[in-house]
């Protein structure tokens, strides 16, 4: 094994031993989240249908793998838009700044793929679709745990993740709305 070894005889000038400051900010996905945690749900697993809007989105982009979250979205939906509708009156654009941030997430993973976020070629979003998905929640999870107000359980936030980006996938937030399709 390699390692590299530092040794700091002396310090001039000011230095500060703290935390980055952006973790020290609470996160409104975070607060999101919380509620999600909060909710109690009943979850039908075989119930598989999803709405017929919700099932043209899925087959828009040739979402595989990664319709699982959208299910699980299915059970947590009425709670994820209380959540959104609570954000909404606590925090000033609490909704559209979730959804700008979480589409600059998609954007992000988009430009990964070489694909170009303004104008994404449709064919090259389905081909990486399920590969997008798991980098937004990849990107998401370490927004969320670099945050200030992370919820207290794990496995809490981790649902939450794949609620939320289900959520803004619904929403057109995340991959391409059918609606503007060209092809």
């Amino acid at each position: 094994m390699c390692e590299t070894r530092f040794d700091i005889q002396k310090i001039e000038g000011d230095f500060y031993n703290v935390g980055a400051p952006e973790n020290n900010v609470d996160s409104i996905i975070n607060v999101i989240i919380g509620d999600i945690a909060s909710a109690k749900v009943k979850i039908d697993r075989s119930d598989r249908s999803f709405p017929a809007s919700v099932a043209i989105k899925i087959e828009h982009n040739m979402l595989n793998t990664k319709r699982r979250i959208v299910l699980r979205y299915k059970s947590y939906s009425s709670h994820i838009e209380r959540a959104y509708f609570l954000a909404e009156k606590n925090i000033i654009n609490g909704k559209q700044s979730a959804m700008e941030l979480l589409n600059e997430m998609y954007c992000n993973s988009l430009e990964k793929y070489e694909i170009d976020s303004f104008e994404p070629d449709i064919a090259q979003v389905r081909q990486h679709a399920d590969e997008i998905i798991s980098d937004v929640i990849k990107q998401l999870r370490k927004f969320v745990y670099n945050s200030a107000n992370v919820t207290q359980y794990k496995e809490q936030v981790e649902i939450g993740l794949s609620v939320v980006v289900a959520h803004a996938f619904v929403e057109c937030c995340v991959l391409e709305n059918p609606n503007n399709a060209t092809n």
